[in-house]
């Protein structure tokens, strides 16, 4: 009885934040073959939604962050539009680490050459994506970023629901949804 608690509870869906930066939302091409590998790799897309930050926006994000690279982080960070998705699946902080590849883009160019940066990034502050690397960060991130979503909230209401496949994908509001009942 107690194996078959600890496997249910395995399959609980993980939220993650993604960030799609600035230089990958420049290109509308590039954006659309990063939303698509979004869904290939059996991503389900909580909310997504395109912002552009003012610079207290990315000094309250990165507070915790100082040196010489920071102010060129800022700067690149409000230098136009960015997406921000808030993705569930099975160990989804993981998965989109690993989809998104080592943080230095010469690093993930030899390492991981199939993965986001390895195909997209440009230096090591134009790397295309940012994603959440603990629970902790996730949740934190997640609500700077959405404000008015609650984690505990998703994930007693509406994660059994998107578990178990109950769920569509909205092509105009590009995130899925839960199916109505028929």
């Amino acid at each position: 009885k107690m194996l078959l608690t600890a496997a249910r509870l395995s399959k609980v869906l993980q939220l993650t934040l993604a960030v799609i930066k600035p230089d990958a939302v420049a290109h509308p091409l590039m954006m659309e073959a990063l939303h698509q590998k979004i869904l290939e790799n059996n991503f389900v897309i909580v909310r997504c939604r395109d912002l552009v930050w003012r610079k207290r926006d990315s000094e309250r994000f990165y507070a915790e962050h100082s040196g010489p690279n920071i102010t060129r982080i800022h700067d690149f960070l409000r230098s136009g539009p960015m997406r921000a998705y808030i993705l569930a699946r099975e160990d989804a902080i993981r998965h989109w680490r690993e989809l998104m590849g080592p943080t230095k883009v010469f690093r993930a160019r030899y390492t991981s050459p199939d993965s986001i940066r390895g195909q997209f990034g440009l230096t090591d502050t134009r790397n295309t994506t940012h994603g959440s690397d603990s629970p902790e960060s996730a949740q934190r991130e997640i609500s700077f970023f959405f404000p008015d979503f609650s984690v505990e909230e998703w994930m007693q209401k509406e994660e059994p629901s998107f578990r178990s496949g109950q769920i569509h994908y909205d092509q105009r509001n590009h995130i899925h949804t839960l199916t109505a009942p028929s």
